[in-house]
């Protein structure tokens, strides 16, 4: 089947789409090369020898990362990416800018299928759901595709235009902008998914527009749980006896406290050595992949973030829920009135309970999984989209309750 059948949109459609491909100019592939050889690799430290104590990656790890790097085929990869169709198009965001945001797409041309807007996290991006895509060319044709599928890169991450300058950028913000999206593609109802930050965003949608009519997620954000829970069922919500105290639990998000609090200064650090962002992306697809794809994958998604230069506009979501703007904990806690799915993998690093998300969401759907981590789109696309069929066969149609239940 050739992609190209399924990149035909809605006749319904307002927007202007402009087909795009991904072309990193082989100038820009060499001076990584450039950069990635003449990098130099800290001496040997207790901690970044240690594999038994989680200090953060091995000085071993990077210098084999660091070969493999040398080695790899970028326009191998390129070609895979641009396997399947990608469009960008302009929308104009709540501060009145316009954007132009890049996304993935498979258009199906079955009269009843159903818009599904999956959104990706950090430090991710639009490639988490490219096998589930790979998946889907493979088992349906343009004609019985049940589902429209839209992935779009959020404002900052490859593609799609950084924030402006003078806007204090968030959540709220993407949501508005993926809204247009949705609604611009001629879809007056549709369904939001998302992990990680794109959890975040397909709640925003659930909550504040009525085009999405059903959410479903496979991570909730452990930092804010429900009111009434005890601090040590808080502590230990990633599973262990282990976690029995804060700073135990917090070694593993020590990255998200200098990404919201001090995003300036990581953002202009990383930026300056390709070897310093590997290390600081592969310790995040080591940590909390339950089975992570491989170094293939991870020097794929560093590459992309080099060439496109998009680390330090990726991070602003965390200023929102680690640094000085986040938001009062009844923010978080509002109510998700649409009919909401989850999915809990086994191996995800916050192992948030279903009945948590029970209290701030409509929740009328979950299904548990013994393995699949944090990237589950990429570690478990059968899976995950298993998941979100089974949710929306379940949901669509279903009204909104209004009130949280007592």
């Amino acid at each position: 089947m050739d992609f190209l059948d399924f990149s035909t949109p809605s006749s319904q459609a307002k927007l202007r789409l402009e087909p795009f491909k991904v072309s990193i100019p082989q100038e820009d592939i060499d001076d990584l090369i450039s950069l990635v050889r003449a990098g130099r690799i800290a001496k040997k430290t207790y901690e970044n020898t240690q594999t038994e104590e989680n200090f953060g990656i091995t000085r071993d790890w990077l210098m084999h990362a660091r070969d493999q790097w040398l080695e790899f085929d970028w326009r191998k990869q390129e070609q895979r990416i641009n396997s399947i169709p990608q469009f960008t198009t302009l929308l104009v965001g709540r501060d009145g800018h316009e954007y132009r945001i890049h996304f993935m797409a498979l258009f199906s041309s079955k009269k009843d299928s159903i818009p599904i807007l999956f959104s990706h996290g950090w430090p991710g991006c639009f490639l988490e759901f490219l096998p589930m895509c790979e998946m889907l060319i493979k088992r349906y044709s343009p004609g019985d595709l049940p589902y429209n599928i839209i992935i779009p890169s959020l404002p900052g991450y490859t593609f799609s235009d950084a924030p402006h300058l003078e806007s204090d950028f968030g959540v709220p913000d993407i949501a508005y902008l993926f809204n247009g999206l949705m609604r611009g593609l001629g879809y007056d109802r549709y369904v939001a998914q998302g992990g990680d930050i794109g959890s975040a965003i397909s709640s925003e949608l659930g909550r504040e527009y009525d085009s999405c009519v059903a959410v479903h997620l496979n991570y909730k954000n452990p930092y804010l749980p429900p009111k009434g829970t005890i601090e040590r069922e808080r502590i230990m919500i990633r599973g262990g006896p282990h976690f029995d105290d804060a700073a135990t639990f917090m070694q593993p998000f020590g990255y998200a406290l200098e990404q919201g609090t001090r995003p300036s200064t990581i953002g202009l650090v990383l930026s300056t050595s390709p070897l310093a962002l590997l290390a600081w992306i592969g310790e995040k697809n080591l940590e909390w992949g339950d089975k992570w794809p491989g170094l293939e994958t991870t020097l794929t998604f560093v590459s992309l973030y080099w060439f496109t230069n998009t680390y330090p506009s990726s991070i602003y979501p965390y200023r929102w829920t680690q640094g000085i703007h986040r938001p009062p904990a009844e923010k978080d806690e509002a109510w998700i009135s649409k009919p909401t799915g989850y999915s809990k993998f086994g191996g995800e690093m916050c192992d948030t309970p279903k009945e948590w998300v029970a209290q701030i969401s409509n929740l009328v759907w979950s299904r548990e999984h013994d393995g699949g981590g944090h990237f589950a789109a990429l570690e478990r696309p059968e899976e995950l989209f298993q998941d979100v069929d089974d949710f929306v066969k379940a949901a669509w149609g279903m009204s909104p309750k209004l009130r949280r239940p007592d």
